[in-house]
């Protein structure tokens, strides 16, 4: 998967420029990645709790004004009614034949709450994990420690945490375009 990331940020993008949120359109795969990897991780399984402002029902079900309820996120984003193989992480999923995001698909991962008390901060999110996403792939490669055996499971608790295992990170070429960035933004706050 992060050869793929890789390949596809760099026809994109090359190695002359850093990637930004306009390349977020050609570079599928990468959004593909972000929201398999929202989907399958749920980090978020369920909402903050909301309470009903009056009496209402849910599929038949009688809910009472001022229940605390809770959307179990991380049910939706498992139940095989709507996803082929839940438990196993494949970004494919998201793409169609051609190669296109399927919108359809991605609106049904749900990670961030539903309706007028969704999170108010997803797209700024999205945006933000796209690009970290795509930078990553492009100035990085990102190995498992082979000393340690990775698992996906969780510590549970209001989030799901990932068990800690060790990573090495090395950069695929130098700094260069990196260092000129952050200089380039430091002048630009200077300025303001």
């Amino acid at each position: 998967m992060q050869v793929r990331l890789q390949q596809e940020v760099h026809k994109v993008v090359d190695r002359d420029r850093l990637p930004c949120i306009e390349d977020q359109q050609q570079l599928p795969y990468v959004t593909s990645f972000i929201y398999e990897v929202m989907r399958f991780t749920s980090f978020m399984p369920l909402t903050i709790p909301h309470s009903t402002v009056k009496d209402t029902s849910i599929m038949g079900y009688a809910i009472p004004k001022n229940t605390v309820v809770f959307i179990n996120q991380w049910s939706i984003n498992h139940d095989p009614a709507i996803w082929s193989d839940p438990e196993t992480f494949d970004p494919q999923r998201f793409l169609d034949a051609e190669g296109s995001l399927n919108k359809d698909l991605t609106s049904n991962v749900l990670i961030f709450s539903l309706g007028q008390r969704r999170c108010i901060g997803e797209e700024i999110a999205k945006m933000q994990l796209f690009l970290f996403t795509a930078l990553l792939a492009h100035q990085c490669n990102i190995s498992a420690d082979p000393a340690q055996t990775v698992t996906l499971d969780y510590l549970y608790g209001l989030t799901l945490k990932p068990h800690a295992y060790s990573i090495a990170v090395s950069l695929r070429e130098d700094m260069t375009l990196l260092d000129a960035a952050t200089a380039s933004f430091s002048e630009e706050v200077k300025g303001d």
